[in-house]
């Protein structure tokens, strides 16, 4: 099981990024690093999760779970394929397989991921370390849970923290609720848009996508009591060089799934955004460009 939340203290000493849904394209991070000036010593990376499939190398995304600068939470990608790993687990030792684990597995399968997994699947040793580093990636990161720092306290975390209440859409977290692991709220059963079932907030945290539905759909969104919170999981390209921020969500998803294939749009692609420095870089087909944030 994976931990729900891990608290980090403030960074003083260097910066802090999020990088937006990776999808298998490692070494756009790496260029997108390079041009912030990453520094691999006093600088921290939070990732919202996605780190496998859609892309050229997911495996090499993988390999930065080993960086002692990296921080990432749980996409539902990464979940379908710590299933799948689970799974081959099991069947290797003749256990049982439960049916989320199963269920999982089987959505790593219809979205393609064995087309890339299939190459690595009798790596035994590489497999065993993913599965390993995996189950130590959480749900959610609490950043400066003090607010200690002058650029204060964030979250990071893979889809959005907000469902559907009355005739409109609210942020039902706030900050001291997140700081307890095991709110009960964690349990409450719900239909979550995206996951397309009834699920749990660990489910939400992984597929909901209650916010841009109510965007595209003139749905009321209630105004968040919470700390700036970084999700991706929906692709949102910037307009106009700002990134989508709505009931203190900030929406890192820029596209980077489609950055490979031809005829990619040359607004979508991966984003690397500093906290301190409230703004980020979007690396592109056709190069890099500065993003700020929207300023709802």
């Amino acid at each position: 099981m994976n931990p729900r939340v891990i608290a980090h203290p403030a960074n003083l000493q260097g910066r802090d990024f999020i990088v937006g849904d990776l999808h298998g394209h490692p070494d756009a991070l790496r260029a997108l690093m390079d041009h912030a000036g990453f520094d691999d010593d006093a600088d921290r990376l939070f990732s919202v999760g996605d780190l496998v499939d859609r892309g050229p190398n997911s495996a090499g995304a993988l390999d930065l779970l080993e960086a002692s600068w990296f921080y990432p939470v749980l996409g539902n990608h990464d979940a379908m394929l710590l299933a799948t790993l689970n799974l081959e687990d099991s069947r290797a030792m003749g256990r049982q397989v439960d049916r989320i684990t199963a269920a999982y597995a089987e959505l790593f399968s219809l979205n393609n991921g064995w087309d890339w997994f299939r190459h690595y699947r009798m790596n035994e040793d590489r497999c065993l370390q993913w599965r390993k580093k995996l189950r130590q990636v959480p749900f959610l990161r609490i950043i400066d849970p003090m607010d200690t720092s002058p650029a204060g306290r964030f979250h990071v975390l893979h889809a959005e923290l907000a469902a559907e209440q009355g005739d409109g859409v609210a942020v039902l977290w706030n900050d001291a609720d997140l700081d307890d692991a095991e709110h009960p709220r964690w349990q409450d059963a719900h239909p979550i848009i995206g996951y397309d079932a009834v699920g749990t907030w660990e489910e939400h945290i992984l597929w909901g996508r209650e916010i841009r539905h109510a965007l595209t759909h003139d749905v009321s969104i209630v105004p968040a009591a919470l700390s700036r919170t970084y999700v991706g999981h929906t692709i949102t390209p910037p307009r106009r060089g700002t990134l989508l921020q709505v009931a203190g969500h900030v929406f890192l998803d820029t596209g980077a799934a489609h950055l490979h294939r031809k005829g990619c749009n040359t607004d979508s692609g991966l984003t690397l955004f500093c906290h301190q420095e409230e703004k980020g870089w979007l690396l592109t087909t056709s190069g890099i460009q500065e993003v700020g944030l929207d300023p709802r």
